[in-house]
């Protein structure tokens, strides 16, 4: 079998870095049907999309500036007017879907064993620059960002273009800087409108030429042997995670890990959290299946398997061990600080994303109180405007901020109601938050982002130090608390359906989310966009608004009894596994919403900006110490080795343990804390200043101890009653964590400048 590369298929090694996938395209789809191996050859929304916004940008330009384009009905130009263009012959600057196919071999082809494919860019434009002729190779992209693997087939193309001119005699440069034109920012996918991103070429042309060099032969030497209904022998190597639900190959791979194999003889890319690295050091080391990783005891301190492997090797061992028994399992975390052991009120969103318009696809809200359904409020927006999103924003986000108005009133009545906003994926929070952010002009929204602010403890520039001290995260990501606490039997775990079905598998919940059929994924419970898109242009069979709202509605109310056994879990626990620590629920007087002027935006603004940075070093230290330590954010089990009093400050030696050495924190860093795990301190924002401290650098003679660290802190802190407990009762243990805090010196002097501005203006 003659096999040949495509520009498409280089691109889909820099995307998918996919071993099986650049294999297969290597041959012709008659040659696959032989083997056999399975294609979807269904259109996907992504390249319908693709190829409608690139031919309304290409008739655009013709009427701008022309260009030379295929007859209708023909893919590619034909050789004659191809070389035309190349040789300057024709009046046209812009030549579409060139045919770039050198009779010759392609230099960096050779030896490989590889033929070239037919090419055809996008666009090609062609300038005269002081009496030389310079070629820039475009492509329309139907993206809002141009990545590094479409900047790679630019290169591609750029190298196949060097080899035709030099075998057409002609002569030219090609351009250093290669052009993605791409959806604007602000633009629409249906329009034709296009920014024109710039980039040096050079780093990618490496990139191909390294590719091309010492990638693509081991590659094409993977040997692929016919077979009845899938290939006899198969060397390809290939990892099932999320990005592969785009690809045409995935059914055929997806037999690996398909229920109907027994759990243990599944392959071991069914175990959620493995990456392709770590699948290839588990292949090294000869585990392949499920059952031999469920096996593989000892797996961390294997040498050579990586640090990322070796550090999550014990989680994998469980996750496998819960495929095979078909039961979860819990993890060795024993708790979580990221959820509430309680919550009477259950605030539930949903957020789905239109990543082509960039714009909210469906937004849910359930409220919940002691378990019943309060109210739900679903909506789809038609289209893709600004005008229907912040529609779609005010009236479900509306609802929330009313129900958190009713229930701060109950409890300022003397009611005590517990109360929590909760989301599936972390990814639908920050899709809220960029649409919130996308529409602060509307005054609709801006007085939402007033109450968003009151939802945090107040800062020393609202005085109400009754709320000081409270662990206070106002929202929960379900799935990071499941990824914590349990092993559920699943090939990814941010994906509602096939964690909730593995619970009701359990008998834990008793109606899992199901989707209809139109809405299944092998990865992601979120709309896809062959909904979405099929739901904005009115495609024929496409499901509806009413189906679009009925699933989200599912999804929530799946969301609510995981929350639920959670809860249940927790408190059958001899020791709780819910332990953030919330008090009733109270808004804060800093603001009126209903009187804001543009000061209060600013100061909402500013305070929300300070927050997001204080909940996110938060939701860090609510790990525990060994993920703390993993992310290289926090040293922890360190032991005290010495101390002094010197110049007003108290120095420490702490032995460090080989497993700590390896960190992000060095030698003046800014806003750390040393406390002996303690969560109630490490999770106290207001405490951070009692237990704040200096990593000092080594002094002369100690440089490379790479056992031990020096820590300084101030002797009055080091004398106070928050560290001197703590310092009492752990002098001789090897408990001692040194983390990365979170502290802002601009935000509040900001903040306390626009509460001065404002107050002046009153004044005045």
């Amino acid at each position: 079998m003659a096999l040949a590369l495509s520009a498409s298929t280089v691109k889909a090694w820099f995307q998918y870095r996919c071993e099986r996938k650049v294999r297969y395209e290597l041959f012709t789809d008659e040659e696959l049907a032989t083997l056999p191996i399975a294609v979807d050859v269904r259109e996907q929304s992504w390249a319908m999309l693709g190829v409608d916004y690139e031919e309304r940008v290409l008739r655009r330009l013709n009427d701008e500036a022309g260009v030379l384009r295929p007859p209708p009905g023909d893919f590619g130009l034909v050789e004659a007017d191809a070389i035309s263009f190349l040789r300057g012959h024709s009046r046209q600057q812009f030549a579409s879907q060139l045919n770039l196919r050198p009779r010759s071999s392609l230099p960096i082809l050779e030896g490989t064993g590889v033929n070239l494919k037919r090419v055809f860019p996008d666009l090609i434009h062609r300038e005269v620059v002081g009496g030389r002729t310079i070629f820039t190779v475009i492509d329309v992209k139907a993206t809002r960002r141009a990545t590094s693997f479409h900047k790679t087939q630019i290169a591609f193309y750029v190298r196949v273009l060097e080899a035709l001119l030099q075998e057409l005699g002609v002569s030219a440069e090609v351009s250093p800087t290669g052009y993605v034109w791409r959806i604007p920012d602000r633009g629409t996918a249906d329009g034709d409108e296009y920014y024109r991103e710039e980039f040096g070429l050079a780093p990618y042309l490496r990139l191909v030429d390294d590719f091309c060099a010492n990638l693509l032969p081991q590659i094409a030497s993977r040997v692929v042997e016919p077979g009845e209904g899938a290939p006899r022998r198969d060397e390809t190597f290939f990892h099932l995670y999320f990005k592969c639900e785009q690809c045409k190959f995935l059914e055929h791979c997806m037999a690996a890990v398909s229920e109907a194999r027994p759990p243990a003889g599944r392959d071991v890319s069914a175990v959620a959290g493995i990456t392709h690295e770590a699948k290839r050091s588990l292949h090294r080391l000869g585990v392949r299946q499920v059952g031999d990783l469920a096996r593989a005891a000892g797996l961390a301190n294997v040498p050579g398997i990586g640090w990322s492997l070796s550090r999550r090797a014990d989680l994998l061992t469980t996750r496998a061990q819960a495929i095979i028994a078909q039961q979860p399992r819990r993890t060795e975390e024993a708790h979580t600080y990221l959820m509430p052991p309680r919550a009477d009120a259950m605030l539930l969103l949903s957020v789905d994303h239109d990543p082509v318009d960039d714009r909210l696809a469906a937004i849910g809200y359930a409220h919940y109180r002691d378990g019943a359904r309060v109210r739900e409020v679903v909506r789809v927006p038609l289209t893709g405007s600004n005008e229907d999103e912040a529609a779609t924003i005010e009236a479900v986000l509306g609802q929330l901020v009313s129900d958190l108005v009713e229930i701060d009133a109950s409890n300022q009545a003397g009611a005590e109601i517990y109360a929590h906003i909760f989301l599936y994926e972390p990814s639908e929070a920050v899709r809220l938050q960029e649409a919130v952010g996308r529409h602060l002009e509307d005054p609709r929204i801006r007085g939402g982002l007033l109450h968003l602010v009151r939802l945090f403890p107040p800062e020393e520039i609202v005085p109400e130090p009754e709320f000081r001290g409270a662990h206070h995260l106002p929202a929960t990501a379900v799935r990071t608390v499941i990824e914590q606490l349990y092993a559920l039997p699943t090939l990814v775990s941010y994906d509602l359906r096939q964690v909730s079905l593995a619970l009701a598998d359990a008998g834990a919940i008793a109606a899992p989310y199901r989707p209809e059929e139109a809405f299944q994924r092998p990865f992601s419970s979120l709309l896809s966009i062959e909904v979405i898109r099929g739901l904005r242009e009115g495609r024929r069979n496409a499901p509806g608004r009413d189906q679009v709202a009925r699933d989200v509605s599912a999804r929530l109310q799946a969301l609510q009894q995981v929350i639920t056994w959670l809860f249940t879990q927790s408190a059958a626990s001899s020791q709780p596994l819910l332990r953030l620590a919330k008090r009733p629920f109270r808004l804060h007087a800093t603001f009126d919403p209903l009187n804001a002027e543009d000061l209060d935006l600013l100061l909402a603004c500013e305070i929300l900006e300070s927050r997001a940075g204080l909940l996110e070093a938060l939701i860090a230290l609510a790990q525990n110490a060994r993920r703390r330590r993993d992310s290289g954010r926090a040293m922890t089990g360190l032991h005290i080795v010495r101390h002094w009093a010197e110049r007003g400050r108290r120095q420490l030696i702490f032995r460090v343990p080989p497993e700590s050495r390896e960190t992000d924190l060095a030698p003046g860093a800014f806003n750390l804390i040393l406390t002996d795990d303690d969560p109630d301190l490490r999770l106290d924002p207001t405490a951070w200043p009692a237990i704040a401290c200096r990593f000092e650098p080594p002094r002369p003679g100690f440089e490379d101890r790479i056992d031990q660290i020096r820590i300084s802190m101030m002797e009055s802190d080091f004398l106070g009653t928050t560290f001197r407990t703590m310092f009492d009762r752990s002098l001789t243990e090897s408990v001692w964590c040194l983390d990365q805090a979170f502290g802002d010196i601009n935000g509040p002097r900001a903040a306390q400048f626009l509460v001065d501005l404002a107050q002046a203006r009153t004044v005045a």
